[in-house]
């Protein structure tokens, strides 16, 4: 069963090397209540071809659920270099076909041959396609119907066999549906970017025209590449916010023909016509940088190249070269005192000339606050071993107070985007001293008891907490099973007594939680079991947290699970709904995927796949997001990220020339998404106690159709990619949450 989607099936075959033992996932047809199915496979891999064969019963399915389904569709997802390196033919790292429902297949030459038992039948195989043209092989019987842009469908003929056909230029949207008598063989769904070019050299003459220095301002969403010319003459921008929520929006700088410098850029403070004041140092102006995107298989912005991400301190006047853009992110945080009401101000950006202009500033503060708690649970993991690698390479000399303050600035500009972090979360990773000072450690007592040490480890956790995490991770972590024999240590009975004592006499155990591994998968069943066991019986006063990537996650096959933590697109679902039922909680996981369209924190995709997580985590009842690395960047050179085949991937700070952490792009609209959350919990309270109260029915049926979500996120590749749909959905969220509480 793909994720999201109950009425499709999805079997996994693997591999190992070019040939060898392949299997279905054990678990993987037991679904429905029913006994797992096993089925064994043959692959053959020729130098050109490949084919895997597998003969899988049905008796392990619904096929009720079958049999309602709009059709099959199958789609080959043939595995990215790990290395990261070029293919032997040169191609970069890729994603071939990986295809969810709904969704679009990325690489529709790689479509494979699906042949049906005997009959030896090929109900599709496409052997052409572009944004021009496309040639489709299936049965001479087959029908085959076109859409573009949405409009009428068109039959395409059938050629004994062979639909070919043109798409129209200028088409945005193909849409191709394959039947076959009464079934559906193939359906499938194409976007198609505009050309760029054009609207490229129109906004190159604006630009080479401009007299002087030209400022625009523009929305958080839009990417301003500084390689690509720009021009704009936007000298106002409106925002809304409630208390102790930040706004942000972006000044643009560039220049025609002239050179310019000498340019100072600075906020005045905001006034109401009250005599409210917001100080202009609730203003932050950042230089944006450019992190470098590698070649992959996934849709992107622009392709490989540079992306606007990193953000550096302003400091001293700025000097812009003739046909120069200059990017600047303007963060406003609104003070948790600010008087309710209209604001105004502006930017005000001055030259060496003496010339100065303007762009306004609006500001309506909401007479309600985002709390200083955050409402959703996240665990965000800094992995600090590039920080370490990168900026304290001797590790007998380096100085351990001075790098766990520099991990401390990272996690607390962490916490002011309203993530909670994982700080030393992989001890195995970075030198033993740092574990002993700074972080957890376990000395086993000549009794056979354990004593912890955190005292360090635990004033840092409680800072976070008090400034508002929702926990914190402790104990023991074996990565990925770090014993020779995947046995669990014979130490760990004592050690976790020791853990729970300690965190229950400090007053911390309801904010921890265990990690012990990290994405067991289903061969180590068995002794995930009996890690959780030794866990559960020794910490009781502890929650259990397991991520996992593999298919059939949260599992029947392991116990003790507090929290699961699967990979958004492997989610199964009907467990999912089980275990929360159960009392426990279900957490997504982004980690290298999914891919775009699906929401994601990549940095070469759209920004509104980075806002839309948190929208995924409501719309679909998540308890939590758990994000693997913030600052895991290439310590030879962090600008260049990419992890698995995922340019950004476990980056979403970057380190300053001294280390000193500097903000993503994508951290800030990250927290925006963050608190869209939390306007939708406050609305979400504002209506249970209107119910409560008896009041305001009208107001209240009006919510609870706007927490549907659906004005913003319907699906997980149908969510809106304009900012000003989730700006809408707050105005709309804050009015009624005034009309709710009156």
């Amino acid at each position: 069963m793909t994720p999201f989607n109950r009425n499709i099936y999805h079997w996994l075959l693997y591999s190992r090397g070019t040939a060898g033992l392949n299997y279905v996932d054990e678990e993987y047809g037991g679904m429905d209540r029913l006994p797992p199915v096993a089925a064994a496979c043959k692959a053959t891999v020729n130098d050109g071809s490949w084919m895997v064969e597998a003969a899988l019963p049905a008796a392990g399915y619904d096929l009720t659920g079958i049999f309602r389904s709009p059709g099959w569709k199958i789609s080959c997802h043939r595995s990215f270099n790990h290395n990261q390196t070029a293919k032997e033919d040169g191609r970069g790292p890729e994603f071939s076909g990986f295809a969810p429902i709904p969704g679009q297949f990325q690489k529709p030459l790689e479509f494979p041959e699906l042949k049906l038992g005997g009959k030896g039948t090929i109900p599709v195989r496409m052997t052409k396609f572009s944004e021009r043209e496309f040639r489709i092989a299936a049965s001479p019987a087959a029908e085959l119907r076109m859409t573009v842009d949405g409009g009428k469908a068109v039959s395409v003929p059938n050629r004994n066999g062979v639909f070919e056909s043109a798409v129209p230029a200028g088409t945005r949207t193909l849409e191709l549906l394959l039947t076959d008598g009464a079934e559906v063989v193939f359906a499938n769904r194409w976007n198609f970017p505009a050309d760029p070019a054009p609207a490229r050299r129109e906004l190159r003459e604006k630009q080479m025209a401009t007299r002087g220095l030209g400022i625009s301002a523009a929305g958080s969403f839009e990417r301003i590449f500084s390689d690509l010319p720009y021009f704009g003459d936007r000298r106002e921008f409106s925002l809304e916010a409630a208390r102790n929520e930040f706004e942000n929006f972006q000044l643009v700088l560039f220049t025609g023909r002239d050179a310019v410098d000498g340019i100072t850029v600075e906020a005045s403070e905001l006034r109401s016509g009250k005599g409210g004041v917001i100080p202009a140092a609730a203003f932050r102006i950042s230089r944006e940088g450019s992190a470098t995107a590698l070649p992959v298989g996934y849709p992107t912005v622009r392709g490989a190249g540079d992306y606007p991400d990193p953000l550096f301190p302003l400091a001293g006047k700025l000097s812009l070269k003739p046909g120069e853009v200059r990017p600047l992110w303007i963060s406003l945080k609104v003070p948790m005192e600010a008087a309710p009401g209209n604001y105004t101000g502006s930017i005000r950006v001055a030259d060496g000339s003496g010339r100065t202009e303007t762009v306004a500033v609006k500001l309506e503060v909401y007479p309600f606050a985002i709390p200083k708690k955050h409402s959703l649970k996240t665990a965000f993991s800094i992995w600090e071993t590039s920080l370490r690698r990168r900026f304290f390479p001797d590790e007998e000399t380096m100085d351990v107070a001075k790098f766990t303050a520099l991990v401390d600035r990272y996690a607390m500009m962490l916490v002011e985007h309203r993530l909670t972090p994982i700080i030393f979360g992989v001890p195995a990773l970075l030198p033993k001293r740092v574990v002993d000072t700074s972080g957890q450690s376990f000395e086993m007592q000549p009794d056979g008891s354990c004593e912890v040490k955190a005292e360090v480890y635990d004033a840092l956790n409680k800072k976070y907490l008090e400034a508002g995490a929702t926990g914190f991770c402790t104990g023991p972590y074996l990565w990925h099973f770090m014993t020779e024999d995947h046995e669990v240590p014979a130490e760990w009975p004592a050690v976790w007594r020791a853990v729970n004592r300690h965190y229950a006499e400090n007053g911390m155990a309801k904010h921890a939680f265990a990690y012990p591994v990290d994405e067991p998968g289903n061969g180590l069943n068995d002794k995930v079991r009996k890690m959780t066991g030794v866990i559960r019986e020794n910490a009781p006063d502890l929650k259990i947290l397991v991520t996992g990537v593999n298919a059939n996650f949260p599992s029947r096959l392991v116990d003790n699970i507090d929290c699961w933590v699967p990979a958004l697109h492997w989610t199964n679902l009907k467990r999912k709904a089980e275990e929360q039922a159960a009392g426990r909680e279900v957490w997504q996981y982004p980690c290298s995927g999914p891919w775009y369209p699906w929401p994601n924190y990549h940095l070469d995709t759209d920004a509104s796949a980075w806002r839309a997580v948190a929208w995924v985590t409501a719309k679909e009842k998540f308890d939590g997001i758990l994000y693997w690395a913030t600052a895991i960047f290439n310590p030879d050179d962090p600008f260049v990220n990419n992890a698995n085949g995922v340019n950004g991937d476990g980056v979403l700070q970057y380190p300053a020339g001294d280390g000193s952490p500097l903000a993503s792009i994508r951290l800030k609209v990250i927290c925006d998404g963050m608190e869209d959350y939390e306007y939708m919990v406050l609305l979400k309270n504002a209506v249970a106690e209107a119910k409560k109260q008896k009041r305001s029915p009208e107001a209240v049926a009006e919510a609870e159709e706007l927490l549907k979500l659906d004005s913003v996120f319907r699906t997980m590749d149908d969510y809106s990619r304009s900012e000003d749909d989730y700006r809408n959905f707050r105005r709309r969220a804050a009015e009624l949450i005034g009309r709710l509480g009156r």
